[in-house]
């Protein structure tokens, strides 16, 4: 169901993001939660704006004390691409071979537990966009770090790895789920993708299909191997799905299409919105055409008419 956020919503986002306050940014998100509407469609939207409330009310714990924020600071990453997807599991999951080898990171990879000590970044390309990949440290049942669950709670999709190596995957899997509850995340339900890595081990198929007979009817399980990049390209496919995104291909008048640099949208978003993406001064272009499978060739549109994925739209600023 698309989120159908208003054009004020918008607004507010990129007046956030230009903020310099903590007491304007919660003002602004306090905002955009009360015009968000209440509905299926916008669950993940309202999600993340309640979860950034709770970030700044909460502020600093008394555990962390003093220097905390600094410490806050070094574990935010900045968001890049088309979504922040962040992977989580348990020791020797294969995360650091699947940022290694989907990616263009230069990481330490060991079978060696506990390898991954600080967050590693790459970007993984999906046909004409890349997603930003988040290598994480191990969780645990007795230890979890302020950093993974700072980068959890911020990030557009989590995705929780499993080793199809391990006769524990089926608890590994538990412990993920148990984790994102407790840390206040949206849980792996209701379809959420679940990465079943190691498809090339010895015994994989069969620990895959004891996998699928426990949950395959509560998680998307997408097996892959990290090692030989079979189900790469699914996974990729997955996440643009689950991201519930679009891409929009902005067209010069009088030129060509050039579809190297989309602009990416939520499912659901304006041609207002693809303008202000565009470019804030394009909010008062003067009229716009499209070109799509929904559109005539060409065809006038509205500021609030919904876009699609493909659509090419041509701004007419003057």
């Amino acid at each position: 169901m698309p989120a159908n956020l208003p054009p004020t919503y918008y607004k507010l986002k990129h007046q956030h993001e230009a903020a310099k306050t903590d007491e304007e940014r919660l003002s602004l998100l306090e905002e955009m939660l009360r015009i968000t509407p209440k509905h299926k469609g916008s669950e993940k939207v309202l999600s993340d704006i309640r979860h950034r409330i709770a970030k700044h009310k909460r502020g600093p714990s008394e555990k962390e004390g003093k220097g905390a924020s600094k410490r806050s600071n070094s574990e935010h990453i900045p968001k890049q691409g088309a979504g922040q997807i962040v992977l989580i599991g348990p020791p020797n999951g294969g995360k650091s071979q699947i940022l290694s080898n989907f990616t263009n990171a230069k990481i330490e990879v060991s079978p060696t537990p506990y390898t991954t000590t600080m967050p590693a970044v790459g970007m993984l390309r999906y046909e004409n966009i890349q997603f930003q990949l988040i290598d994480t440290p191990s969780i645990m049942l007795d230890f979890i770090s302020s950093t993974v669950l700072t980068l959890t709670r911020n990030a557009d999709l989590v995705l929780p790895i499993v080793s199809l190596a391990s006769d524990n995957l089926l608890d590994d899997l538990d412990m993920v789920v148990a984790f994102l509850k407790e840390a206040d995340c949206d849980t792996p339900e209701n379809g959420h993708l679940v990465v079943a890595n190691q498809l090339d081990a010895t015994g994989a198929e069969e620990r895959l299909e004891i996998l699928k007979e426990f949950y395959d009817e509560t998680f998307q399980i997408h097996p892959i191997s990290a090692e030989t990049g079979a189900g790469k390209e699914t996974l990729s496919q997955a996440i643009y799905t689950e991201l519930d995104i679009l891409r929009v291909y902005p067209k010069a008048p009088g030129k060509a299409t050039e579809r190297d640099d989309p602009i990416v949208l939520l499912t659901g978003s304006t041609v207002l919105d693809a303008a202000m993406e565009l470019h804030k001064d394009f909010a008062e272009f003067r009229f716009a055409r499209i070109w799509g499978p929904q559109w005539h060739d060409g065809q006038s549109v509205s500021r609030n008419d919904v876009v699609y994925d493909g659509d090419v739209v041509e701004f007419i600023c003057s």
